[in-house]
């Protein structure tokens, strides 16, 4: 018996995970940054009389690790914390860090945890809670839950509801309520200026005496998410744009993000910078160029790809943004649902009616199944589950019908480099053996 060979995209995941191993970079003379610890990197500054902190990671049981790590480069008492986003991996750590009787500022934008905001509002944070934990892998077995490609854990997060900053972290204690702010914490003279970027509450900071700029997730070592599948509208595309662009102006000697390693020299960081703004407004631009041509989405993301010089930057790597979602979520968000077609503008059948003519065409429910094997055996993944999905709309509890479904998308989910498509076709498969049984 001959054994398949593992598919590009999982070797390349797999190379890229055996790299992010937890480790202390010192990136100057009074800071370091634990990276690769927990989900998200927590960054030191040692002031003159105490310790400020840039974010403060997800796990307490990790980031008490960290904190003693940090004891042992310094015994001065933590004075500062400043979240640097809203998104709970960056700050569900913070209760290791503050203890009783010591008295610590915590900084954020002030509209902090603004993401949370509009599923809160809907009543939709239950939805926003499951799809969230499909997409983190949270329910799957270990080895078979992706890795972010972003840190050296694969995530355990119970569910979506985890990236809401405001639940289970420390609350913020200072607020940026203007574009940018000068101040001095611990002797250290900083700026602290307004971030959009993957989220509308971002920040960054800049320490001009250490030529070093902390940004958060307006980088890392992977295509932007600018649409997660956990579900959320298109993150604001133009304005992340021009906040890559404000922060190429600090001219920094070091680059200290959220994910994955800092880049360090001057020249280092601005190449970082300048590729990652010229892949997203590359993307950006193509898009709307297409949708001006009068392209739907289907049709762009065929069309819409970066650049070679780009493409073949593991940093741009697609381990955790998506081209093709990006495409589609643009899409979305300047013309909404109709791609122009007026026949969309009807309303005349649903799926399962679609279903049914469907098997007409196909020459009975054997037939169709048939043709939907015979895809999958033949490597044609998507169009296995585009024939197993009319199926299932006509019969969901054919336990057959759902294993079939489940063997497409365990296929489908070998063959992707991002890694919470991964964790989202894995999961689904496991609910519906699951719900099979």
């Amino acid at each position: 018996m001959t054994l398949q060979k593992e598919h590009p995209a999982s070797q390349r995941l797999k190379a890229r995970q055996s790299t992010l191993s937890p480790h202390m970079v010192r990136v100057g003379e009074r800071i370091w940054q634990a990276v690769n610890w927990d989900e998200s990197n927590v960054a030191m500054i040692v002031g003159d009389d105490g310790l400020i902190l840039v974010d403060a990671g997800m796990r307490p049981s990790v980031t008490e690790e960290i904190r003693a790590s940090f004891r042992n480069i310094s015994p001065l008492p933590i004075r500062a914390i400043i979240y640097t986003h809203g998104h709970g991996d960056h700050t569900g750590g913070s209760p290791s860090f503050v203890t009783d009787g010591e008295d610590v500022q915590v900084w954020a934008r002030s509209n902090f945890g603004a993401e949370a905001v509009l599923f809160e509002a809907a009543g939709l944070l239950p939805q926003f809670a499951a799809r969230g934990g499909r997409q983190s892998g949270a329910g799957l077995p270990a080895e078979r839950r992706s890795g972010t490609g972003l840190s050296s854990l694969s995530s355990q997060m119970s569910s979506g509801i985890t990236f809401n900053g405001k639940i289970g972290s420390v609350p913020p204690t200072h607020f940026l309520g203007e574009e940018s702010r000068e101040l001095t914490l611990c002797g250290v003279r900083m700026e602290l200026r307004a971030a959009p970027s993957e989220t509308a509450d971002a920040l960054c900071v800049w320490l001009p005496d250490d030529g070093a700029l902390f940004v958060g997730d307006a980088l890392y070592r992977s295509f932007p998410n600018v649409y997660p599948v956990r579900g959320m509208p298109c993150r604001d595309v133009p304005t992340w744009i021009a906040t890559l662009d404000m922060l190429r102006g600090y001219n920094a000697e070091a680059l200290l993000v959220g994910h994955t390693d800092p880049w360090l020299g001057r020249d280092a960081v601005r190449q970082a910078l300048t590729n990652y703004h010229d892949a997203l407004e590359h993307v950006f631009r193509e898009t709307v160029a297409g949708m001006n041509r009068g392209l739907g989405p289907d049709e762009l993301v065929r069309t819409v790809k970066l650049p070679e010089h780009l493409v073949s930057l593991d940093e741009l790597g697609e381990y955790y943004g998506n081209v093709a979602w990006t495409v589609r979520a643009l899409y979305a968000a300047y013309w909404g649902w109709f791609d122009g077609n007026p026949r969309l503008l009807l309303t005349e059948f649903g799926p399962s009616e679609e279903a049914a003519r469907m098997l007409e065409l196909a020459g009975g429910e054997e037939e169709l199944f048939r043709r939907a094997e015979s895809a999958l055996q033949n490597g044609d993944t998507g169009w296995a589950l585009r024939l197993v999905d009319h199926l299932l709309a006509l019969q969901p509890e054919h336990s057959g019908y759902r294993r079939f479904k489940a063997d497409a998308l365990d296929a489908m989910s070998d063959e992707m480099l991002t890694t919470t498509g991964r964790n989202y076709a894995r999961t689904v498969a496991m609910e519906l053996r699951k719900g099979g049984e």
